[in-house]
């Protein structure tokens, strides 16, 4: 059993023997921590043997740099670093940390500003929380994971970046952009053989496919009803079924993102004319065409390049003739529990009818744009507002218990039909951190410090966590 976490300064000094420690008196003494014996320190997944003295007088962890240098602690020269330290009696083990790696895809040295390309103030904010908190974090990309061995060159925050070798960390969050560079045989070698061998979590591990998670949640109670028909568009009867039934249908890559590759079918004068449109257009006239049959001869050589999935279209709130949909950040806190972090309302640009920002949506709160929207007198927005938080934690938690991945955040998009009825658009697992990510009043975000708590919570450094194993804890782990 992990004690509870105690933040302490370490200083790193020649005064000290190389296999020894020393810890302020008053620490020791609540944590249990045994005078001159030899137990274990970890930092990451590196150990040492030490033994532990008292210091009665001064407060903090002292240690000399021969044994720093074999943890693969950074020595930073801008400030004083502090960790976190639990102490389990069990393990007679000293944790430090937790020690939590990002894996991105940018690095860009020559450009110090933004290092890490649009998510370079993400990264800040993000040392800047661990340091507050008594954690640790680094930043690599895949051609920095190793064939072998436990030391990965990442960069941490030092008053400037620096790139140093750094012990594999008990967490990876993974921030890859693509499936392509995620699928990577080293990359997914991490995510395996070595996840497996050292016992590390890995959240976020991978992107959702839109078809996978609609089939995986429809089998379930709590949230079907949250689901706007849909099917795996690969066959003629399927398309004939969607447009026979729908004025309006959505045909979307189960791969895609940012709004991209989505068409739209409307069935006009009782199917006599039906028309596609494509959404990342606005100066093309939409095809027309007076049947299904030559709508999907003109679909079916798409179908054969990548899988598309048919939704039903609805009927969803405007403001003006934009519709509206909204995105809703839902992350575990520090006891391991799925909370909203925000929820934004985004409407669709000019003549657009998807209301991604990346096709030219705006961004506003939920209760402004509401106030905008053709949203019927019965409604009103703060029942609206909890509609949609109660639906984006059900489906956060059905992703959990159905889809065989760790995921600590996702983004739920939501929509809200003009009776009031909310539905699920899409989930998306690595959601948006770029610089331009609206910021709130505080310096560092709140969806940063979360991440930083749930790393806690996953390590044993928040007192949510349990070390007996919960449901939750144990989905935590890499599934193999």
């Amino acid at each position: 059993m992990w004690k509870s976490k105690f933040i302490v300064p370490l200083y790193i000094v020649d005064s000290v023997a190389h296999d020894t420690i020393h810890i302020s008196e008053t620490i020791m003494k609540k944590q249990n921590i045994p005078k001159a014996q030899h137990i274990t320190i970890q930092f990451g997944v590196h150990t040492h043997a030490v033994k532990v003295l008292p210091n009665p007088k001064k407060q903090g962890l002292y240690m000399h740099p021969t044994m720093a240098q074999q943890l693969g602690i950074p020595l930073l020269t801008s400030k004083t670093m502090q960790f976190d330290i639990q102490y389990s009696s069990k393990l007679t083990t000293i944790k430090l940390g937790p020690l939590l790696s990002v894996l991105i895809n940018k690095e860009t040295p020559e450009d110090m500003n933004k290092p890490f390309g649009v998510i370079s103030s993400f990264c800040r904010e993000l040392a800047e929380s661990c340091h507050a908190t008594g954690a640790t974090v680094y930043f690599f990309t895949p051609t920095s994971i190793p064939l072998t061995g436990t030391i990965i060159n990442g960069w941490i925050l030092d008053g400037v970046w620096k790139k140093r070798p750094m012990p594999l960390a008990e967490i990876i969050y993974n921030r890859l952009p693509t499936r392509t560079i995620e699928n990577q045989a080293h990359v997914q070698r991490l995510f395996t053989q070595t996840a497996k061998k050292h016992n590390l979590f890995i959240f976020n591990e991978r992107f959702l496919d839109k078809h996978d998670v609609f089939h995986a949640l429809g089998d379930d109670e709590s949230v079907k009803h949250y689901l706007p028909e849909s099917f795996l568009l690969e066959e003629f009867s399927t398309l004939e079924y969607m447009v026979n039934k729908y004025d309006v249908l959505y045909v979307k890559p189960v791969q895609g993102s940012l709004g991209r590759g989505i068409y739209r079918i409307t069935a006009l004068n009782n199917q006599k004319m039906i028309t596609l449109e494509k959404a990342s257009s606005t100066s093309q006239k939409p095809l027309k065409f007076p049947t299904v049959s030559s709508l999907f001869r003109v679909l079916k050589p798409k179908l054969a390049q990548k899988k598309y999935q048919i939704q039903q279209g609805l009927s969803v709130l405007q403001v003006g003739r934009s519709p509206v949909d909204f995105r809703a950040l839902v992350q575990k806190n520090a006891k391991g529990v799925w909370s909203i972090t925000s929820i934004v309302a985004r409407t669709a640009g000019n003549e657009r009818f998807v209301a991604n920002l990346a096709r030219g949506g705006t961004i506003d709160t939920v209760t402004n744009t509401l106030a905008r929207t053709n949203l019927l007198q019965h409604l009103d927005a703060a029942t609206m507002l909890v509609a949609l938080k109660r639906a984006a934690i059900a489906i956060a938690q059905s992703i959990d218990n159905n889809i065989d991945a760790h995921f600590g955040e996702l983004g739920v998009d939501l929509a809200i039909d003009i009776h009031g009825k909310v539905w699920l658009l899409e989930v998306n697992s690595k959601p948006s951190k770029n610089d331009n990510t609206p910021l709130h009043n505080n310096k560092i975000r709140p969806s940063v410090r979360m991440v930083v708590s749930y790393a806690k919570y996953l390590t044993g450094f928040e007192e949510g966590r349990n070390p007996h194993g919960s449901h939750r804890i144990r989905n935590s782990r890499r599934k193999n």
